[in-house]
């Protein structure tokens, strides 16, 4: 014989509502995550400026690598114009800068990354350099399919650049 057992007020309506509260609170981030767009590398142009006891003027172009959502691999080229000493001379760089952004998913019309990595230069006439590169980036509104950056740092002199990134929608 099944006898029943009496139930407390409210204990079976918490558990009913237990299932349907966990589907609606996580289905609709799984299908948000399945439906989100895979992580790809993205292309970007720069220019900048380097501000230093030699002063350079350059334009670049290069690629941006996800290592996950919150860090992105910069792997950069640029050629332009040194001034030093009254004289001009052509200059070449490269870039390899690691960033951690703090709004990966553009949650907020403007972003901030920071970054570092090294950066090598050919500035004086058959002379290499290598410095320690340390950034830090704001990111704007994506339009048009390209996202603006504004960039400060240190490497080799005051870095001051602008770029444009081919970012996705979903992240930057």
């Amino acid at each position: 014989m099944i006898v029943a057992r009496p139930r407390r007020r409210g204990q079976s309506s918490f558990l009913r509502a237990l299932p349907l509260s966990l589907m609606t609170t996580v289905l609709p981030f799984a299908h948000a995550h399945a439906q989100a767009e895979p992580l790809r590398p993205y292309a970007e142009v720069r220019a900048e400026g380097i501000i230093a006891p030699e002063n350079s003027g350059l334009l670049g172009a290069g690629v941006q690598v996800p290592l996950g959502f919150y860090a992105r691999m910069g792997i950069d080229v640029s050629g332009g114009l040194t001034r030093s000493n009254g004289e001009s001379f052509a200059t070449a760089r490269g870039d390899a800068i690691m960033r951690f952004l703090l709004d990966p998913f553009r949650e907020a019309p403007w972003a901030l990354s920071a970054g570092a990595g090294v950066s090598v230069a050919y500035t004086d006439p058959h002379t290499w350099r290598a410095f320690l590169a340390v950034v830090l980036d704001v990111e704007g509104r994506r339009a048009g399919g390209l996202t603006p950056a504004f960039q400060v740092g240190l490497g080799g002199g005051v870095r001051l650049g602008i770029a444009l990134r081919n970012s996705s929608r979903a992240y930057r």
